[in-house]
């Protein structure tokens, strides 16, 4: 293996910029090699030959004492880091050792010695009086050790009568029933954050002493390249010193081993009984699973890098002996046929009969032929979105309904109108989502707050899927739950790049954070599009319900309505099952620096401005205009560049935008709005709770497979109209909230709403979809239906309870 990739998967992630610049001297060297060539044929131009390859060297080219100023620094910069490294980790080691004398209390000789004779064990003159009573009363404290959890006056005798030699196996005894009175009731709890310290300590020691061995390879190499390859200075004579007297004397060596045969001579007491043999074994294969999760990590980056440049997949192989059978070989397009059929015979029905209604019928066979096409998934899902603007101008289903009576737009009228139906604000929020999402990304922002998450909820898979999903309902709570899902798998993405491709975890964490945040679209009147429209509709009769209203029915509903999606999480994909603990992410220790501040800065104040858009509406006029701050902020200033620009998730932008367009058809033909009159003829005379129950069930079914915000636009003000009209005493505030909160509630299908559409986008590094529809299918749907129940039952209550 050549040493430039023997660095590359060898060398810790979070050290890299720290290890020899093996690439730079290499080229620095050619550099070199060709002037020399250059200048024994007699070449003239060597500034212009030479000049692009170092800037440091414009003036004169490469030479030798710049090549050798060159690995002086580099061999400082590797001393210095590893100085500061050293230091921080045996203070580590320190602290670990301090906190387990504390823990023991395991008195030493001489304070056992004094303890001993305060308690009559021992004569005035000193220690005990012979060997024998001396080891007798050993026997005698081991077996009290033994029967019950030992006091100090135990240890101490025991200390004090055993020759020093002998101390580790009170220690064993000691871990082996130790005293429930010294400890917390959470004793296992500490030690397992105890073993969790020691596995980690002991995998960054070996990181360190294999970072001396790594470079001094390093160095040794590149030296013997310079020397092939010109013939100036003989550095394996004049150089070499240097690395030896510096890099590896045997002191820093021995320092490390030192460090970790105490650590394993610690773990050995504490976990094995004193043997340290089997510490060894397991803090080794810590140490080896830890590598390899590394390594795969590694392989994933370059292919994923690879994917970027040059479209390269990885495609799964058929399994050996298995059977591929004609349906399997032809589905798609056995699934494109059926979708095609069911379209033109939908499309010769007439539902609702006479010419003016030609476009509402045409509506219905396109809205179930793109719904099957996602569904079914006979096409990427962004192609059918971008086939929609097509099939709604050439069927002419857009009406203009500011006519009286309404006209059929021609196609030189409807083009127009539904382009600029498809770049609405919602695009502009997405774009903006994913400025702050790869600014936090790219700069290491994201993976301390996924460290910091993570050191709060433990590695239990189930903790940190819930973890991961109430911080998802918490975000869209502030900034809307277009922005907060893709924040949030930017969150998740240092979680993901150490699971293997289709890790069922992965599946868990993805399809988690996508139901959560369309859950969190119910929790303020901020949170989403359509519980703007739920107030404006509350507030026709002159008082407008509070944000305390809204949390006292929202975020129990939210709450109850996040465990049961985490539940059905749980039983599908069982990720218990496939990883005992989730990777520990290694913690960035550099500073952090003035654009890490800048662009945490920029967020803050983004998501504030969403958070305040009520009040900033008269300067700003709409939520999208706010998120072309952070995109001025970071690609104006460097912090990203065109190639991040070039990597955002497009295909979810073109999956929104045909989201859009079938929203608009569905709207501007009026189909939505005869679906909705006809349920609200069949209601007249229910109570209310059937009333509130027909219309969630409606708004479910609708909002499944159109846009969220359009369902809402259309369907509440029915609703409240329906609310306005029942006899006894009205609620139309309370039907109007239902709906509102079905409208986040439907997540059967990966267009219905924006989290989904992100979700079902995402790939691994080898190019495939982390989920597709058959997840959403699996978990979408009951959780839209769980959520249903919740909302008629739960909410239904609550919201008469705040008066709706």
């Amino acid at each position: 293996m050549k040493f430039t990739h023997q660095l590359k998967f060898n060398s810790v992630p979070e050290w890299r910029e720290h290890y020899i610049q093996y690439g730079h001297l290499k080229k620095y060297i050619y550099a070199l090699a060709k002037k020399e060539a250059d200048l024994q044929a007699g070449g003239q131009d060597e500034e212009a030959l030479l000049a692009p390859l170092l800037e440091a060297e414009r003036d004169q080219g490469p030479t030798e004492e710049g090549f050798q100023r060159e690995l002086d620094a580099q061999l400082a910069a590797t001393l210095s880091f590893f100085a500061v490294k050293e230091a921080d980790l045996l203070a580590k080691v320190s602290a670990l050792e301090l906190d387990i004398q504390s823990l023991e209390k395991i008195p030493n000789r001489a304070e056992a010695s004094t303890l001993a004779r305060m308690g009559g064990s021992a004569s005035p003159g000193g220690p005990m009086s012979s060997p024998r009573a001396a080891a007798a009363a050993a026997m005698s404290a081991m077996a009290s050790l033994v029967s019950h959890s030992p006091s100090t006056l135990d240890l101490a005798r025991m200390v004090n009568s055993t020759p020093p030699e002998d101390h580790r196996k009170i220690r064993v005894k000691f871990w082996e029933n130790p005293p429930r009175h010294l400890f917390s009731t959470n004793l296992n709890t500490r030690r397992a954050k105890l073993q969790a310290r020691f596995q980690d300590l002991y995998i960054s020691l070996h990181d360190l002493r294999e970072f001396l061995h790594i470079n001094k390879e390093g160095f040794r190499k590149i030296i013997k390249k310079h020397d092939k390859l010109t013939r100036a200075v003989d550095l394996r004579a004049r150089w070499w010193p240097n690395v030896e007297a510096h890099l590896a004397p045997a002191a820093k060596q021995a320092e490390l081993d030192g460090a970790i045969g105490a650590l394993t001579d610690h773990y050995a007491v504490l976990y094995t009984r004193g043997d340290v043999a089997q510490a060894e074994e397991q803090l080794s294969r810590g140490l080896r699973e830890h590598i390899t999760v590394e390594r795969n990590t590694v392989w994933r980056d370059m292919a994923a890098m690879e994917r970027k440049y040059a479209a390269v997949s990885v495609k799964q192989a058929a399994a050996p002996g298995a059977r591929v059978t004609w349906l399997r070989t032809h589905a798609r397009w056995l699934k494109l046929a059926l979708s095609v059929a069911v379209f033109v015979v939908l499309a010769n029905v007439e539902v609702w009969p006479g010419a003016e209604n030609e476009p509402r019928n045409n509506c219905l066979a396109l809205l179930v032929f793109a719904s099957l096409l996602w569904s079914l998934e006979a096409v990427p899902l962004f192609v059918t979105s971008m086939a929609l603007p097509l099939l709604i101008v050439a069927l002419g289903v857009l009406v203009d309904r500011s006519k009286d009576p309404p006209q059929r737009m021609t196609p030189q009228q409807a083009a127009p109108a539904i382009f600029h139906a498809m770049f609405s604000q919602t695009i502009m929020l997405l774009l903006g989502g994913f400025a702050i999402a790869a600014a936090l990304s790219k700069h290491a922002i994201a993976k301390q707050v996924a460290v910091s998450i993570l050191s709060r909820v433990g590695r239990k898979p189930r903790n940190v899927l819930l973890a991961a999903m109430f911080t998802a309902t918490f975000a869209s709570m502030w900034i809307s739950n277009v922005a907060a899902p893709v924040l949030c798998f930017g969150l998740i993405q240092p979680i993901l790049r150490t699971l293997d491709p289709g890790h069922p975890f992965a599946k868990a964490l993805v399809m988690g954070i996508a139901l959560a945040s369309n859950v969190g679209g119910m929790t303020s009147p901020i949170s989403s599009p359509q519980n703007i429209f739920a107030i404006e509709r509350m507030s026709l009769d002159g008082r407008p319900p509070s944000w305390l209203a809204w949390f006292a029915v929202a975020l129990p509903v939210a709450v109850a309505c996040n465990f049961v999606c985490w539940g059905l999480l749980l039983l599908c994909y069982q990720p218990g099952k496939a990883i005992a603990e989730v990777r520990p992410i290694k913690p960035n220790t550099d500073p952090i620096n003035g654009t890490q501040v800048y662009i945490i800065v920029v967020s803050l104040l983004t998501v504030a401005a969403w958070c305040a858009n009520t009040f900033l509406q008269r300067y700003t006029g709409e939520m999208g205009v706010i998120a072309v701050v952070p995109l001025v902020a970071f690609f104006g200033f460097d912090v990203l560049n065109k190639d991040d620009f070039n990597s955002f998730l497009w295909n979810v932008v073109m999956l929104a935008m045909g989201g859009l367009s079938l929203g608009e058809a569905v709207k501007s033909s009026g189909l939505l709005a005869a679906l909705a009159l006809t349920i609200s003829d069949l209601v007249m005379g229910l109570s209310l709770w059937q009333v509130a129950a027909i219309f969630c069930g409606m708004v479910l079914v609708a909002t499944t497979f159109i846009s969220h915000t359009v369902g809402a636009m259309v369907i509440l003000p029915i609703v409240q109209s329906v609310g306005e009209a029942m006899a006894g005493t009205p609620h139309p505030k309370l039907l109007v909230m239902a709906a509102a909160l079905m409208c986040s509630g439907a997540m059967g299908l990966p267009v219905s709403g924006f989290p989904n559409m992100n979700a079902v986008s995402l790939e691994d590094s080898t190019g495939n979809a982390i989920v597709g529809t058959g997840d959403f299918l699996a978990v979408g749907v009951p959780s839209s239906v769980f959520a249903y129940g919740i909302i008629v039952s739960l909410g239904y209550v609550l919201m008469l309870a705040v008066g709706f």
